[in-house]
């Protein structure tokens, strides 16, 4: 069970054009089929400064099951309110403070 960490959930994507999501939060609960994050999302695209869009709240989000191409654990000290990405070579990364950076994306999606 995840329940009560930190983690990343990159969304599938289901067309070429679409823009790659994450959920970047702690994971309130979860069952088979789907799992409840506060978290703040942060898109992919490779006109938004920076390379990505994050939030500015956070908020309940129920994810199913079938559209989470990844779930990547994060430190418990993650900040959520202090997000920062990265940008190396053409991929998009969440910078991750005592731990690997995540994959959000790749600059020429969405």
């Amino acid at each position: 069970m995840l329940k009560d960490y930190m983690v990343r959930v990159k969304l599938l994507k289901h067309y070429r054009e679409q823009r790659a999501l994450s959920y970047v939060g702690k994971v309130k609960t979860q069952s088979e089929g789907w799992i409840v994050l506060e978290a703040k999302g942060v898109m992919v695209g490779r006109n938004l400064p920076g390379g990505a869009q994050v939030d500015a709240l956070a908020a309940n989000v129920l994810v199913p099951r079938e559209n989470i191409e990844s779930i990547a654990v994060l430190p418990d000290t993650f900040d959520l309110n202090a997000i920062q990405v990265a940008i190396e070579g053409q991929q998009i990364r969440l910078v991750v403070k005592g731990g690997a950076d995540c994959l959000l994306g790749e600059m020429g999606e969405g």
